[in-house]
This record gives C-alpha cells, structure tokens and sequence, in this order.
C-alpha cells in the first residue's frame, strides 16, 4: 500500500521525480541579408547614343524583414554606349546591409565617313538674328555644325569624327563655291554639307516681292549656285568627298525685318530638290523640318535662328547623315567609353 502511494505521488510530482519541462528554447539569430547580382549585361547594335535597358532583379536572401533592395541605375533606365556599372544594395529591418555590382555594356556602330565640311553663309556661321543689326553676334557653341559635332561624339565615340565650320555670314551661294574650291582641296572631307543662298534672296524677294523679276533672278542664281556647289566639290575633291548633303533654305521667322518672302523660300527650295536629285546629291530637307515651328526656331529678325532652330537644322543633317552612310557593328564598347 505504502509503494502505490508513493509512486502515484511521483505520476502527479513528476518534475520532482527526475523529469524535465518541454518549454521552446531561445530563437536562432536571423543572418544578414546577402544579394547576388545578375552577370554582365551586354545589348550590341545599339542605333543611338543610349538605350533603356532591362535587366534580372539581383538574388537577396537572409535579413530580417522587411528587405528592401535597390539599384543604381534602375533596371529600365537609359544607358549610354560604352560601359557602366551598376551598383545593387539590400537592407534589412536592424539596418544591416549588403552590396554587389555588374557591368552594362552597350555597343554600337562605326560610320565610314569621319570629316565632314560645312559650307554656307550666316545660318551655318552661328549667327543670331537681332531687331537691329549693330553688331553681328556669332552663338558658335550652337551653331548646327558645332551641335552637329556633338551628336556625332555621342553616337559614334571614340572614332575620331570632324565637321568643320566653313560657314561665312554674309556669303551668297557663288562665294559658297569659291569657298569650296579653296578648303575642300586641302581639308579632305569625306563628306560635305551645304546651305546657302539666303543672301541672294535678301533684297529682290522681301515679303511680297516674291513675283518681281529681281526675285526671280535670285532664285535662278540660288539654283545654279548649288549646282556648281555640287559640281566643285566633285572636281575639287578628287576620290576624298563620298557624299554630298543639301538643304532646303528655312522658313521664315513671323516677323522681323530681314525675313525673306516664303513663297520665294518654296520656289528656291523646289529648285533646289530638283538640282539635288538630278545630281545625286542627299537632300537635308531643313524647310519641312520647321514648318510649323517657325515661332520657337527663327529669331526676331526673321532670318536668322534661335538655339532651337540650329538644333533642329542639326538634326536633320544628321539624320540624313545616318541614313545614307554605311554603318558596320562594333562587336565591343569603345574602352574610351566606359563609365566608372
């Protein structure tokens, strides 16, 4: 009787008996975060001189949540040709962090024509246009040749490209040829780009004169002054001159008094297509390209151009330039391009 009691005493006491609670014990540490990035991301053929880019979000495992993560630059952004690197960070709740980085690397094209000269009056000069002409003002860091330069640096970098300002304000187009004759033989371009033949329009086709005999001569003068740009630069170049760009003339300004009759711009500008196509020249056709913003392009004077408008008129030649060179695939970045 005695041992039944003793041991029921030990069923119910069983922690006094030799036993043990079976209570959770303390949690295990939460590890840090740590993040994997993607491998080097390469897009080739690149038409521009930058591109969004999509890339895989990086690997984050362990931190204490919530974890947040990001990257710079962002997946989606635009990268510019050459390489860049690209930094990810994670961080968790207790503010401990972890980083990784990758490369993004865009390739682009060769051009196979690297010298370009600029040929014209005023409007390739850089001049900007005033109520009053007191005194000329040349905005040489935007004239187009200038900005034409620098899209030509951005999308083809490291290739060693020239576009020469050979623009001289106040020229007609027959000194525009002389011009010609006398750099091209020793510049060596590859290519040649020409706008000229305002200043034979100044005077005989003002606004309403575009039906007098004085206007239509000039437009005569305008149309065989090209076709000799055409041809002089042909005879004076020898092999070097590949190609040959010719704008249209622009429109004018809505006001100022130096503007030009437009319906002697349109006449001009239907001449000079005509020369264009007939002597395998590129037309850059510049008046189509400002119809419609002749307010924000043309300055006061009517003739003359804003930075807007030499952007515009780079633009188009270079989009012309773009279209008609051959271009072959850089299999790798330019090193002179890559971004640390």
């Amino acid at each position: 009787m005695r041992r039944l009691v003793w041991l029921s005493c030990c069923v119910l006491f069983v922690g006094s008996c030799g036993g043990h609670s079976g209570g959770p014990g303390p949690s295990p540490p939460i590890q840090p975060p740590q993040i994997a990035c993607p491998s080097e991301v390469v897009v080739k053929q690149v038409p521009g001189s930058s591109q969004a880019v999509d890339y895989p979000p990086p690997t984050v495992t362990g931190g204490a949540p919530p974890v947040t993560t990001n990257c710079t630059r962002a997946s989606g952004s635009s990268f510019p040709l050459g390489t860049t690197s690209v930094t990810c960070a994670a961080s968790d709740a207790q503010s401990r962090q972890a980083s990784c980085s990758f490369n993004v690397t865009l390739s682009g094209f060769t051009i196979a024509a690297t010298k370009y000269d600029a040929f014209g009056d005023s409007l390739t000069e850089g001049e900007v246009g005033r109520p009053s002409i007191v005194q000329r003002f040349i905005d040489t860091p935007n004239a187009y040749p200038t900005q034409l330069q620098a899209s030509f640096d951005q999308t083809y970098p490291g290739q060693g490209i020239v576009v020469i300002n050979r623009g001289v304000g106040g020229d007609k187009v027959e000194k525009t040829v002389n011009a010609i004759r006398q750099f091209v033989p020793g510049d060596k371009p590859d290519g040649v780009l020409v706008l000229s033949g305002f200043n034979n329009l100044t005077d005989p086709c003002k606004p309403g004169l575009a039906g007098s005999t004085a206007c239509r001569s000039g437009i005569d003068d305008v149309a065989n002054g090209i076709l000799d740009c055409i041809r002089k630069t042909r005879e004076s170049s020898g092999d070097s001159v590949k190609f040959i760009f010719v704008s249209t003339l622009t429109p004018p300004g809505p006001t100022g008094s130096q503007r030009i009759d437009n319906n002697a711009i349109v006449q001009a500008n239907n001449r000079i297509k005509q020369v264009a196509a007939s002597n395998h020249a590129v037309l850059v056709d510049a008046y189509a390209a400002f119809v419609g913003h002749e307010a924000d392009y043309v300055n006061v004077d009517g003739l003359h151009l804003r930075p807007a408008g030499y952007q515009a008129l780079s633009d188009v030649f270079f989009a012309a330039i773009k279209a008609t060179v051959p271009q072959t695939p850089l299999l790798t970045a330019n090193p002179l391009t890559a971004n640390r």
